[in-house]
């Protein structure tokens, strides 16, 4: 039984906005004519590509496990309930869709529906699919195909109790990171030699994004075993705990940024990355005011009330005793 929010989560969801910023701002913007930097170029590659957007993924499907636990354990019809939560997110998608062309939230959504199943089944078993359809989603070169196998990933993960007791799984974690890292060098090589011989751009980072993602989720993940970097990346978590409207103010605070600077024209790279920087640090400020008043960020408030048809008894008493007006 899944008693209480997990903070490790929320840390590694305000990590994957983090990066998801940098890969979206260019596309947000569609400038005419975009100058290129070489190192954000290198960085961008190498370190962003698909990296957060498959973290992200994975970490929504440990997302469904919890939900779907939560319910079960309280008696409530938990299918229906989070086939209502994902026909929300299929609006949210479908009107962030006109600001921000590949945003997540809708192919979540569709994906959602095909991951319910699959909790019923055993996690060794979704393991193995997962994986499977991971390789498949590889050499089919797209960020979309990835989205169930990393469900599926996550909800193993769920299954297993992994995020629930990190201390019991230290060792398994921090074999995965090795073993990652280790595999790094061979991995991003392949990614530099289809992206300069052949061109292959999207074979060439789904190969490596798997390799490098498991070592950011597992490096952070250890990090936090510290009381002492808990507190320094406290607002990360803060991000995170309201991910959903982040992400949707992620593309509010860039199109702005675009209309006050003109980027649509030409602009170079670096401006971009700066700009990016600068949002990360509102909502990092911002996210970290808002919890000081509220347990639930607004979208979030939103989405659990269309979800439950009302606002859950467990906010009821946090609405009541809130130090601002609800």
């Amino acid at each position: 039984m899944i008693k209480k929010r997990i903070d490790t989560l929320d840390f590694l969801r305000g990590f994957a906005l983090l990066g998801i910023i940098f890969a979206n701002i260019a596309p947000i913007i569609t400038p005419s004519s975009l100058q290129s930097n070489y190192f954000w170029s290198q960085i961008s590659f190498y370190a962003i590509y698909e990296r957060f957007f498959i973290i992200f993924s994975f970490l929504f499907g440990i997302g469904f496990y919890i939900f779907i636990t939560r319910a079960v354990n309280r008696g409530n019809h938990s299918t229906i309930l989070f086939i209502r939560r994902l026909i929300v997110l299929f609006i949210f998608g479908l009107i962030h869709q006109f600001f921000q062309l590949g945003e997540a939230l809708l192919p979540y959504a569709i994906f959602g529906f095909i991951l319910i199943p699959f909790y019923k089944l055993k996690p060794k078993i979704n393991f193995i699919i997962a994986v499977i359809l991971l390789i498949l989603a590889v050499f089919l070169g797209g960020s979309y195909f990835m989205i169930l196998p990393m469900f599926l990933l996550g909800l193993c993960m769920g299954q297993w109790g992994i995020f629930e007791n990190i201390t019991a799984h230290q060792k398994a974690f921090r074999i995965v990171q090795v073993s990652s890292l280790c595999l790094l060098p061979v991995v991003l090589f392949i990614q530099y030699f289809l992206m300069k011989e052949n061109e292959q751009i999207d074979l060439a980072g789904a190969i490596a994004a798997p390799f490098v993602s498991a070592f950011y989720v597992t490096t952070l993940t250890l990090l936090l075993r510290h009381n002492r970097i808990q507190k320094v990346l406290t607002p990360l978590k803060y991000v995170g705990k309201m991910a959903l409207t982040n992400y949707l103010v992620q593309t509010v605070l860039i199109l702005t940024a675009s209309g006050l600077f003109d980027l649509k024209g030409y602009v170079h790279q670096t401006t971009l990355m700066n700009i990016a920087f600068i949002i990360l640090i509102i909502q990092m400020i911002y996210s970290t005011i808002w919890f000081q008043y509220f347990k639930i960020g607004p979208m979030e408030f939103i989405w659990r009330i269309a979800t439950y048809g009302k606002l859950p008894d467990r906010y009821k008493t946090n609405a009541n005793h809130s130090k601002l007006p609800q």
